[in-house]
């Protein structure tokens, strides 16, 4: 059977069979996601989920960092079209069926460069060696943990794809098909997708030009009429999550990155020798000896791909395929410099000029764009492999036995699981190498190579070092103090909880107690709100150190009990140093890897406080005298900028009472309600955040928010008997940042603090 006659279904059913087989494990429940994909991933978006099948509108997560603008998130993928559609065909989606969304959206992606080499009239070896290459080759397979970077990743070759088609004939439902493909790329706002998009507009350009003359005029009308409607779609699926992160960007820790925090995520030469030796700087087993991680610098494609490369003379030989070489080859080149960083002057130089790459930390996320274009190559490659030749294709497998086998002889002295499991591969090609030396079709020889390839990635980019881990969520769930702590947190406060420190805990205790409805004053998130960063402190993850700052320098501090930080869940971790709780916390639970304490100091979220202190714009409260404050009863207003300054005098010479009653009625993700009744205009504080788009309204009449307590919300109520209600909009968030991404009129910035506090979050 030719290879070249064999049809797009039957190449696709092949596909789909390797991917099962790469990704088996994880697929039928027997491992998880790796790392970051559940313990920070999955938790946003399950909850993204969760609530739109509730009927809630999930712009606001009151479980993470004391509360967080989950529309915002720039890797929330909330916008993604595909991974939410997916994950609400089930009322209570696991690890497994996220586990599947993330996938398919892999063998989409390989499906694309399929036809895409297939539509080039490359044999089923090249179309499938391509293909695969793409859905598990370097840093797809390493770097599985990073959720919104490999759907990003997988999108790349279906709007290549979508963009080939249309060049080949423009139309306007062409331009619509490349529209969507781009944009719903472009939802995942991580650097996998700004760099994509600076390939394909370049791809763009390139193809348009060379196609150009033989444009009829009609033509030309139909690529201008398509184009402009490619670009229509894509805004309208990326345009909103791009507004919204810009808007909460520019009031976070990163509203841009300097130069030297990409360093340590920079590539260098020894990342190169992992393609030929997977295990060269220990990624894979052993300790790690090579720049920024080791699956960041992971670039094995395997074997036979490798050894297929000796077909790119006669590739280059045919005209038709040089555009795509060239192409192709200057990515490499441009991608390789990129993903080297500060290693090289290029990284620095496109620092300086290219808009969007200060917006970036990790220059090594172009190693995914570098596998992208080395499948490319390895499809084109091997698509001019003669295996019509026996000798030749017995070589090529005798040459890729030996490989391996030197691979796995590497690893020789990381125990027998490793070492024989490795050979494994080497086996395999041996047996392949008799097989094949036996007559047989062209068909047949493709097939055991591939075989070759997939026993290559089960040992080694596959092999459970990157791709696999347990089920951190279910472990999670059945610890046995997360219902007791449940339980705790909604005992006394049904409509508004008590919160959560964590200190030297696992990663699972960061962006997974929002499963369980447990709201925590930490999360994993490498994106805060620069106010909440300042005053209080926040890590990324607890795989960090505790973030300590002047007015919380420890568990317990006068920002813990204004947060109602009723409970303090202390880790047993073996890595981190051990911590304690202060001494006037009452250990309530004590567990095998982590104790919870009690804070009896800790205050109610709803405060009533019956006189003010009145600070000016960037003035710094008294430590001392803040520690000291009984917030009960006195309310410190801190302004965020001119226009709260004037707002904080004119308030606090009419309301000097302290209400009666004051209760949380009602409390939604974007809406808390409360209750109430006193005899005069009074203060009411609200232990949430200050955060812009939050606004206040009393019987339908706008109430002004004042940040007050360093940073949180409190509003001046008439007095009488009263629902005041609190809703989060995040189109006024947009409109602020809007107003104050120069400073505010008054030339206030919004995210604007104390010089002591400044001075402090600097060291």
């Amino acid at each position: 059977m030719s290879s070249e006659n064999i049809s797009f279904r039957r190449l696709f059913g092949v596909l789909c069979l390797i991917w099962l087989l790469l990704n088996l494990p994880v697929l039928l429940g027997l491992k998880a996601m790796p790392w970051d994909a559940l313990d920070e991933f999955y938790p946003t978006v399950y909850f993204n989920a969760h609530h739109l099948r509730l009927g809630e509108a999930p712009w606001w997560n009151p479980f993470i960092y004391s509360g967080y603008p989950q529309i915002a998130d720039p890797q929330g993928m909330l916008f993604s079209p595909l991974l939410m559609a997916w994950m609400l065909m089930r009322q209570d989606p696991g690890t497994i069926w996220f586990a599947w969304g993330v996938l398919l959206h892999l063998l989409m992606g390989g499906a694309a460069m399929l036809g895409m080499l297939r539509r080039d009239g490359i044999n089923a070896l090249g179309a499938l060696i391509g293909a695969t290459v793409f859905m598990a080759g370097g840093v797809a397979a390493s770097r599985m943990e990073h959720t919104p970077d490999l759907i990003a990743y997988a999108y790349v070759p279906v709007a290549l794809l979508a963009l080939r088609y249309f060049i080949a004939s423009p139309s306007l439902i062409r331009g619509v098909m490349l529209g969507l493909a781009a944009g719903a790329m472009a939802t995942q706002l991580v650097q996998i997708s700004y760099l994509a998009a600076l390939m394909i507009i370049a791809y763009a350009i390139a193809d348009t030009l060379r196609h150009w003359r033989s444009y009829i005029t009609a033509d030309r009308w139909r690529w201008y009429g398509g184009m402009s409607t490619a670009i229509v779609f894509a805004l309208a699926l990326a345009l909103p999550q791009l507004i919204f992160s810009w808007a909460y960007m520019s009031m976070s820790n990163r509203a841009l990155m300097t130069l030297g925090d990409a360093s340590n995520a920079s590539l260098d030469w020894r990342a190169l020798l992992t393609l030929a030796d997977p295990n060269a700087l220990h990624a894979l087993r052993g300790n790690y000896s090579g720049p920024a991680s080791g699956v960041e610098a992971y670039l094995f494609i395997g074997a036979m791909p490798l050894l297929l490369m000796v077909g790119i003379k006669d590739a280059w030989c045919e005209p038709r395929y040089k555009h795509q070489l060239l192409f192709f080859a200057a990515v490499l080149l441009v991608v390789g410099l990129y993903m080297c960083g500060t290693n090289t002057p290029f990284y620095p130089w496109l620092y300086a000029w290219l808009p969007g790459v200060q917006h970036f930390r990790r220059p090594a996320d172009a190693a995914y764009l570098f596998n992208f274009a080395l499948a490319v190559f390895a499809g084109l490659a091997a698509g001019h492999v003669n295996l019509k030749s026996s000798r030749h294709v017995m070589i090529l497998t005798a040459i890729a036995a030996s490989w391996l086998a030197l691979v796995s002889l590497h690893m020789r002295d990381l125990g027998f699981r490793w070492q024989y499991g490795t050979l494994a591969a080497a086996t395999f090609a041996l047996l392949a190498l008799w097989r094949l030396s036996k007559p047989g079709s062209a068909w047949r020889s493709t097939l055991w190579l591939l075989a070759l390839l997939v026993v290559d990635y089960r040992c080694f980019n596959l092999n459970g070092s990157f791709n696999e881990q347990r089920d951190s969520a279910r472990q999670f769930a059945a610890n046995p103090a997360v219902p007791f702590l449940e339980h705790a947190l909604h005992e006394n406060h049904p409509v508004l909880p008590a919160r959560v420190e964590t200190l030297n805990t696992s990663t699972e205790w960061d962006n997974e107690m929002a499963l369980h409805g447990m709201p925590s004053t930490q999360g994993y998130n490498p994106l805060r709100y620069a106010l909440y960063q300042q005053w209080y402190g926040a890590r990324e993850s607890s795989n960090g150190p505790r973030v300590n700052t002047l007015f919380n320098p420890s568990p317990g501090s006068v920002m813990d009990r204004l947060l109602g930080v009723e409970y303090l869940v202390v880790g047993h971790r073996k890595d981190k140093p051990s911590a304690a709780a202060p001494t006037r916390f009452e250990r309530v639970f004590a567990g095998k890897d982590d104790d919870i304490w009690r804070n009896d100091l800790a205050l109610p979220r709803l405060l009533t406080p019956s006189s003010v202190r009145l600070l000016a714009t960037g003035e710094s409260p008294d430590i001392t005298q803040f520690g000291a404050t009984d917030f009960r009863q006195v309310l410190w207003l801190t302004p965020r900028d001119s226009e709260d300054a004037r707002q904080d005098r004119m308030d606090a010479s009419t309301c000097n009472a302290s209400a009666e009653q004051a209760t949380a009625a009602k409390a939604t993700l974007t809406q808390l309600t409360v209750r109430t009744h006193s005899s005069y205009a009074a203060w009411i504080a609200v232990s949430d955040l200050d955060f812009p788009g939050w606004e206040a309204d009393v019987d339908g009449h706008t109430l002004p928010i004042h940040r007050a307590n360093g940073m949180f919300r409190a509003v001046c109520v008439p007095g009488g008997d009263h629902d005041v209600h609190f809703t989060f909009h995040p189109l006024s968030m947009v409109a602020y940042a809007w107003q104050h991404r120069h400073g505010s009129i008054k030339g206030d910035r919004p995210d604007r603090q104390p010089a002591a506090l400044r001075a402090q979050a600097t060291q």
